[in-house]
């Protein structure tokens, strides 16, 4: 019965236990001097083995560190290779590509707006030059006061352009001043009434059309699309103010000679004009209603050109308080 019960167990025991029990202790000694250094083999092979795994592993990534660190500093217009393999890396890859593009196309339209800037405002400068080289040649002229009047006006034209080009840094930066609770009906009824056009005004206004924003921000969008109106309207400007579902909106319309439905998207690019020559008679630079759109962008809500019966309709839409 005994030797049954020590039968049994050896058959259970693991493998190296049950050979160590048929050794003496002499042989055991013996294996166990062998097996350490074997194990220990095993493990150095296993170590090298997991470290040429993660080399072979890693060798995409370091291949990807050093594309990204040979590509040019200032002008992002490479691209890293994309692994036809697949997987994390490929996707990292292909990620890093988008950003690139982003890069390149931020920086072709900063370079743009550079000389679109630097073309705005060496016209007026060159102006100004003139004008004042020509009365200092001939202080006695009788047009010397017509010269001064137009250097003043290429003055005005420099503040204004500068003026929106601050405007524009800090909406490009983000910045976010404090807002409130306006009544976007009134406030355009109040700026109507400050203003003194060439072409009459009609403000139909609905009563309690509240939104949160910033006063200064919300005037100067304002102001900018009625500008816009007064530069080419030819006898009247219509301004609707009303609430639509959740959103209010202001409508600008007047009848001058409208807006092609293939450059309703261009005239909020920086410095676009669609008639040169007309734009710059009357005083425009191009910026206004990019920065009309840019505001409303900020207050979480948008402007665009709609179809008319006559002339040109911006609408400009923004979220209603709640």
């Amino acid at each position: 019965m005994r030797d049954s019960i020590l039968g049994t167990a050896a058959l259970a025991a693991p493998p190296v236990a049950a050979v160590l029990r048929l050794l003496g202790t002499g042989r055991k000694r013996v294996l166990v001097g062998v097996m350490g250094p074997l194990a220990g083999c095993a493990a150095v092979l296993a170590v090298a083995g997991a470290r040429r795994a993660a080399a072979r592993a890693l060798r995409p990534v370091r291949r990807l560190h050093r594309e990204l660190a040979d590509l040019p500093a200032t002008e992002p217009g490479g691209r890293v290779a994309v692994p036809a393999t697949g997987g994390d890396v490929a996707r990292l890859a292909g990620r890093i590509n988008m950003l690139l593009d982003r890069l390149e196309t931020s920086a072709a339209q900063r370079r743009a707006f550079i000389a679109d800037a630097s073309h705005e405002l060496r016209t007026p400068l060159a102006g100004l030059r003139t004008s004042v080289e020509l009365a200092l040649g001939d202080p006695e002229d009788a047009e010397v006061r017509d010269m001064l009047q137009h250097a003043l006006d290429d003055v005005d034209r420099l503040h204004r352009i500068v003026e929106d080009l601050f405007v524009l840094a800090r909406l490009d930066s983000g910045d976010l001043p404090a807002r409130e609770r306006l009544d976007l009906g009134v406030l355009v009824e109040r700026l109507v009434a400050r203003r003194s056009p060439a072409v009459p005004v009609t403000v139909k206004a609905e009563p309690g059309i509240e939104v949160m924003g910033n006063r200064s921000r919300l005037d100067r969008a304002l102001g900018n699309l009625l500008t816009n109106a007064e530069r080419y309207a030819a006898g009247r400007i219509e301004v609707v103010a009303r609430a639509v579902g959740e959103e209010a909106v202001v409508e600008v319309h007047d009848d001058g000679p409208g807006i092609p439905l293939d450059d309703r998207d261009r005239v909020f690019e920086r410095f676009a004009r669609l008639d040169a020559a007309r734009s710059r008679d009357k005083g425009g630079s191009g910026l206004g209603l990019p920065i009309a759109r840019q505001i409303a962008v900020a207050h979480g809500g948008g402007l665009y050109v709609a179809d008319g019966a006559y002339g040109a309709r911006l609408v400009l839409r923004l979220p209603l308080a709640r």
